[in-house]
């Protein structure tokens, strides 16, 4: 018979515990996950960094907007997710929920304009690899909801003149 794992009971099994993960040698103080290496994307203009470099040291593709007043500048990363808030000293004169709106609004102009960025990195790679432009421009913003930069910048051209009267650059 073959060794049961300790945390198998008789009444349950599970699937997973074939993947044994107790063992994985020393991790030098660190996770067990820092066994597994993952490869960061790099844009196409870029040089790759060297093969040593230490993911801290790697910049990715970030995406910034801020709103016309000033107050609120809102940083994310290529894939939409929020990198960085900084707010200016003139939000001390805000009400917390203005601010907090305030921020909502701008965090989703930059996803936005993160995810056109994807859409124009994933169009010219299809395009470089002889896809056809419609079918690749239907999948992209089908398949996977991806403005296209036009659109990215005309949402954010329809906030700023709605929502602070067009007084924008």
């Amino acid at each position: 018979m073959g060794e049961r794992h300790p945390d198998d009971s008789d009444d349950e099994r599970d699937d997973l515990s074939a993947l044994d993960f107790f063992d994985v040698g020393d991790t030098a103080g660190g996770s067990d996950l820092d066994a597994l290496d993952f490869a960061p994307i790099y844009p196409p203009d870029e040089p790759l960094p060297p093969p040593n470099a230490a993911v801290e040291d790697v910049v990715l593709p970030m995406h910034t907007v801020t709103n016309p007043p000033g107050t609120v500048t809102v940083t994310t990363y290529m894939d939409g997710r929020v990198q960085h808030i900084e707010l200016s000293p003139k939000v001390a004169d805000m009400t917390e929920a203005d601010l907090a709106d305030e921020i909502v609004v701008i965090a989703r102009l930059a996803t936005q304009d993160a995810k056109s960025a994807q859409y124009a990195y994933m169009l010219d790679g299809m395009r470089e690899q002889g896809h056809d432009d419609a079918a690749t421009r239907d999948f992209l913003t089908r398949d996977l909801d991806l403005p296209t930069p036009e659109q990215a910048q005309a949402a954010q051209a329809e906030v700023f003149a709605t929502r602070y009267g067009g007084d924008h650059d």
